[in-house]
């Protein structure tokens, strides 16, 4: 009982004053924790449905029409580190493959070179960017 007074404590001191009403009423730790849990993370059903759109994101990745290689990037590592962060993480080569995969046509040049030159297996995401 002691540990949970002391957890409850620290916590409900951690929380932004604008939470504090939220967590209020709660009568333990494990209530606080639960209560914050959903509400900064979402409930079960809604993680399900952000992981399902980063996975879909993932799959589906096109560089937009007159989009830099830095935005196309830019925007595919967000997608990846979405994925990570829900500890799901694919190979170099699939990350690669990928990327390479949804670049325009204008870059199928590149993208031969790449493939036929280096290992992009064995490449970082980060790497292979600079090859590009």
């Amino acid at each position: 009982m002691e540990n949970d007074a002391i957890a409850f404590y620290e916590i409900s001191c951690d929380v932004a004053p604008d939470n504090f009403d939220i967590i209020i009423n709660c009568k333990s730790a494990k209530e606080i924790w639960e209560v914050l849990k959903s509400l900064y993370e979402g409930s079960e059903q809604a993680q399900d449905k952000k992981l399902t759109t980063a996975v879909n994101e993932l799959n589906n990745f096109k560089a937009h029409a007159g989009e830099s290689l830095q935005d196309s990037f830019k925007r595919f590592n967000l997608i990846v580190t979405k994925l990570s962060n829900a500890s799901i993480v694919r190979s170099n080569h699939e990350t690669n493959l990928q990327l390479l995969n949804g670049l325009g046509r204008h870059w199928t040049a590149a993208k031969m070179t790449v493939q036929r030159d280096r290992k992009i297996h064995l490449l970082s995401l980060y790497k292979l960017y600079g090859e590009l």
